[in-house]
């Protein structure tokens, strides 16, 4: 439930010592302010929630009851706002008025300033919206969404722009995802569910593994493109290093190396499991590739804009160019680490090694096998090495 108080901030003071009255909204254990245009003098003629010792207090005291009533009227009509943030429910006081009649448009964009996102979050969500937008324009009012509308994107991400299952699942648990925000600010009440008796598709997993023959082409394709030698090479270097991801590639710093290999992958460094970091000696044809592309800073550079989103858009642009020259059905920078993994197993090398150099942490309550045995970097290099002499 949410309270409502007429206060003044002490660290929020004016020049003078004159402070700006503020409206405290106290819900689920915290609370934030909405600022009023009602000023004072002074902290001394402020006192339990009114304005004192000012020929105009009575005015000001009116003014503050309005607001309180005003916003108290607000949550009134949200009804259930227990599955609101305090921030958000501050945001649907301040904006009471544009409650109705709202566009999918709108409410997208008043949930991404709400929601704290990560840049590349926002990013992936822009792309998402995007795509919905073409589909349904921006005027459309999220409250006119039903099943005929999911049921028509399905079949606009299907024939007219040949997306793939996981994608389509994609785009549609986003639209999914916006409704169900609409619905716990009030701005739609469906009677029945749009996406009632609807399926979303079915996961599938992302066959990119290449067969060791593929690996070869590319590790032996010749050419003059300079853009494609780059992706090349690159794409060997996560090969060889045992199918590093493209960020944690990035942010190691070779001069600090020397012939081993030793990082965290960012993708699990805050989870509390085991195999903490990823360490083995750096194979030979790495350190070929490492020496050609590493900067003065230790670090891989090899563009002009050394940042991860770009790396992501050259692979995307390159990679099918690649893929055409080579005559492979579908090749991404993801298959160098899917392959890996993949003639690892096909070599006999245990799971438990290849976790390890994946960069995996594995839950100890998942087997108890991870309880008594530990893998050693000298296993990872011997693997590697296995792995790598399978290309000769």
């Amino acid at each position: 439930m949410a309270t409502l108080n007429s206060v003044i901030v002490p660290a929020k003071v004016l020049k003078g010592g004159r402070h700006k009255v503020r409206i405290s909204v106290a819900h689920n254990g915290e609370t934030r302010y909405i600022v009023t245009d009602i000023i004072i003098d002074s902290a001394k003629e402020f006192k339990n929630g009114q304005v004192i010792k000012r020929p105009d207090a009575s005015i000001k005291n009116t003014k503050i009851r309005a607001l309180l009533q005003k916003y108290q009227t607000a949550i009134d009509e949200l009804g259930y706002i227990d599955g609101l943030t305090c921030p958000e429910l501050v945001y649907h006081i301040q904006h009471a008025e544009q409650y109705k009649h709202r566009t999918i448009s709108s409410v997208f964009k008043e949930y991404i300033e709400l929601m704290r996102l990560k840049p590349n979050t926002i990013l992936n969500y822009n792309t998402k919206y995007n795509s919905l937008m073409e589909f349904t324009g921006e005027n459309m009012l999220i409250e006119n969404v039903n099943h005929a509308t999911v049921i028509g994107y399905d079949k606009f991400l299907r024939e007219k722009r040949n997306l793939s299952q996981c994608t389509i699942r994609d785009r549609l648990v986003f639209l999914m995802v916006l409704l169900n925000y609409a619905r716990r600010c009030q701005y739609a009440v469906f009677k029945v569910d749009p996406f009632k008796g609807y399926e979303l598709p079915e996961m599938t997993v992302r066959q990119v593994w290449l067969s060791v023959d593929e690996i070869k082409s590319i590790r032996d394709y010749q050419t003059t493109r300079q853009n494609l030698i780059k992706c090349r090479d690159i794409f060997m270097l996560s090969y060889y290093l045992g199918g590093i991801n493209m960020k944690d590639l990035l942010h190691i710093n070779f001069n600090e190396c020397g012939n081993t290999i030793h990082y965290v992958r960012a993708k699990t460094e805050h989870r509390p499991k085991i195999n903490k970091f990823v360490e083995f000696d750096i194979p030979d044809e790495a350190m070929v590739i490492i020496n050609k592309y590493k900067g003065k800073s230790g670090h891989i550079e090899f563009t002009r804009t050394q940042n991860e989103s770009y790396m992501h858009h050259f692979f995307t642009y390159n990679m099918p160019i690649l893929q055409k020259e080579l005559g492979i059905k579908r090749l991404i920078y993801y298959s160098a680490r899917k392959s890996f993994s993949q003639h690892a197993f096909n070599l006999g090398i245990s799971t438990s090694t290849i976790d390890y150099i994946l960069g995996h942490r594995l839950d100890r309550n998942s087997t108890s096998l991870y309880n008594y045995i530990s893998v050693t970097p000298e296993l990872a290099t011997a693997a590697i090495r296995k792995v790598l002499d399978n290309l000769k």
